[in-house]
Parts: C-alpha cells; structure tokens; sequence
C-alpha cells in the first residue's frame, strides 16, 4: 500500500481551471475551446465563504480550546 499527498501551501488555479494543456498527451487541443468555466475563484476564498460559518459554529460549542479550528 501507498500514500500520496501534496505538502505545498498554495494551489494553482491554472490547473484546477485545466489552463495548463501543454505537454500532455491525453488532451485534444482541437476541442478545448468547447470548454466551460462555470465559476472561475481563488480556492481558498470560496473555502471561507463556505465554511466559515460552521468553523465558527463548531469553535462555539468547544469548551476545550486545543479542539478549536485555528485555520
């Protein structure tokens, strides 16, 4: 068995938008302008907007501040 993750602090919107089509072999550059972006956002902005709320609502109930969401 074996794990993979990803240890870096930033994301790349070109990639998660599939802006960066060179050099791979899988994509038929003759279709992509067929693409769609429905919603093109910084990752980390739509995460606050999303979770925010129940952060907060879950560090509220805590009476223990080491099981409180710093970030």
């Amino acid at each position: 068995m074996t794990i993979s993750f990803n240890k870096a602090n930033s994301t790349s919107l070109a990639h998660n938008n599939r802006e960066n089509l060179f050099g791979n072999p899988d994509i038929d550059l003759e279709r992509v302008k067929d693409n769609i972006t429905y919603v093109k956002s910084d990752i980390r902005e739509l995460y606050h907007e999303i979770f925010d709320q129940a952060v907060a609502d879950y560090n509220a109930k805590q009476k223990r501040s080491d099981r409180k969401i710093d970030d």
